[in-house]
C-alpha cells in the first residue's frame, strides 16, 4: 500500500477532478492483484478503524470516535458517510434500473443535450445514399432550454455530537442505509414525475390508452393486443423496463403469464400434437423485461397506469460532486447536533421517445 497523507484538501482535489474521494484514493493507491480491500478500506485499516462487526471472528466495529483520533482519521469520516449512502442507493433502490447514465457536475446548474426531433430533422437524420462530394444528412444536438432541477435527497440524524461519537460505526452505517433507502425511493418518484410531465423542456410522455390501442378491450382491463401494441410504439427503442403499482403490475403479470398457458402446453404434449414452429425475433422486442414495483405510481384520470421505458436511453441522473459528504464534514468541524446525510441530484430525459405511459382506461 502506498503511504498517503490524508488531508481535507483532498476533497477539493477530488471535486476538481470530478470524482469521489474513494476514486481519488484508488488512483493514488491502486489495487494490487488479489487484493480484497478497496483503497478506502485500506485507509480504514491504516488508521485502525474497524467498520464492521464479525461475531464469528471475534471482531467488533470501532466506535465513531475512532474517526476523531487524528487529523488524518477525521478526513475519512465524510467519505465513510458518502460511500455508505452511495452503496445503499444502489443496493436498496430501483433507481439503477431506471437510468441510462449518471453525470457528475460541479455546482447545481446543468443543461443536458438533446437530439432535436422535429419531423424535418427526423427525415434528415435517416440513413440514405449520398452522392459523392455532397453533404451528409444532419442530426441536430441542442442544449436544453431549462436547467435540470437539482434537489437534496436524504435525511438528518438529530443527536448530540457526543452520542454520535460513542455509537458503533456499523450501527451508524445501518441508520445511513435506512436514509439511503428512503432517498432512493424518493428519487424513483421524481424519475416517474419527469417521465410523465417532462423535465421542464416541453417533453412530457406520450400517454397511450388501452382502449385506443385495442378497441375490443374490456374497460379497465389490459388486453394482450393493447400491451403488445404499446411495446411496439417504442421502436426503434425497446421497452425493456416497466414500472407499475399493485393494480398495474398484476395486469401485466396476467398478460405475461396467463393461468391457462401451462395446462394448455401439457395437454398438447400428452395428446401428441405438434408444437408450433420456433420463431426467432432477433430485435429482442418481446424477449426480456425488468418488472419494477412502485406502490406510489399515481393513477391517471383514475385509471391504473404502466410506465414503460428503454432504460438505456430514457433518463439521465445528474449528481452534484461531493454533495453527500459536505454536511458530514461540517458535522465534524462544527460539532453540531444534526448530521445531515443527503445527495444533491436531478433527473432529465435523454431521448423523449424512450419512455411512455399506458393508461388502462
Amino acid at each position: 500500500m502506498n503511504k498517503i497523507v490524508l488531508a481535507r484538501e483532498m476533497y477539493d482535489q477530488a471535486k476538481k477532478e470530478g470524482v469521489t474521494l474513494s476514486q481519488l484514493l484508488e488512483k493514488l493507491d491502486p489495487n494490487s492483484e488479489g487484493s480484497k480491500l478497496s483503497a478506502l478500506e485500506r485507509q480504514f485499516k491504516e488508521q485502525g478503524i474497524v467498520t464492521k462487526t464479525i461475531p464469528e471472528k471475534g471482531i467488533n466495529a470501532s466506535k465513531v470516535d475512532a474517526f476523531y483520533r487524528t487529523d488524518e482519521s477525521r478526513v475519512l469520516f465524510p467519505e465513510f458517510v458518502g460511500a455508505t449512502l452511495r452503496e445503499s442507493l444502489i443496493a436498496d433502490s430501483i433507481v439503477q434500473y431506471l437510468i441510462g447514465m449518471t453525470t457528475p457536475i460541479e455546482g447545481n446548474a446543468y443543461r443536458t443535450i438533446y437530439c432535436k426531433n422535429t419531423a424535418a430533422n427526423k427525415k434528415a437524420a435517416q440513413r440514405k445514399r449520398v452522392v459523392e462530394a455532397t453533404d451528409l444528412p444532419k442530426s441536430r444536438l441542442v442544449t436544453a432550454e431549462n436547467t435540470t432541477k437539482i434537489y437534496k435527497f436524504g435525511n438528518a440524524i438529530e443527536s448530540s455530537y457526543e452520542v454520535i461519537r460513542r455509537m458503533k460505526i456499523d450501527l451508524l452505517a445501518l441508520h445511513i442505509r435506512r436514509i439511503g433507502q428512503q432517498a432512493g425511493h424518493d428519487e424513483v418518484l421524481d424519475i416517474l414525475d419527469v417521465i410523465l410531465d417532462g423535465d421542464g423542456n416541453t417533453n412530457p410522455a406520450t400517454v397511450y390508452l388501452n382502449m385506443t390501442l385495442d378497441a375490443s378491450a374490456t374497460t379497465h382491463v389490459l388486453s394482450q393486443d393493447a400491451f403488445v401494441t404499446f411495446l411496439l410504439q417504442f421502436f426503434p427503442y425497446k421497452c425493456n423496463t416497466i414500472v407499475a403499482n399493485t393494480a398495474g403490475l398484476l395486469q401485466v403479470l396476467n398478460i405475461l403469464f396467463p393461468a391457462a398457458t401451462a395446462s394448455h402446453l401439457v395437454a398438447l404434449l400428452i395428446g401428441g400434437a405438434a408444437l408450433p414452429a420456433k420463431v426467432q425475433m432477433p430485435q429482442g422486442i418481446f424477449s426480456e423485461f425488468v418488472l419494477l414495483y412502485e406502490p406510489q405510481v399515481e393513477t391517471i384520470n383514475g385509471h391504473a397506469a404502466i410506465y414503460g421505458l428503454d432504460s438505456r436511453y430514457a433518463i439521465e441522473k445528474v449528481t452534484e460532486i461531493g454533495s453527500e459528504v459536505q454536511e458530514a464534514g461540517r458535522f465534524i468541524l462544527n460539532q453540531t447536533e444534526v448530521l445531515t446525510i443527503s445527495e444533491n441530484t436531478g433527473f432529465n430525459k435523454i431521448m423523449t421517445e424512450a419512455s411512455a405511459i399506458l393508461e388502462i382506461n
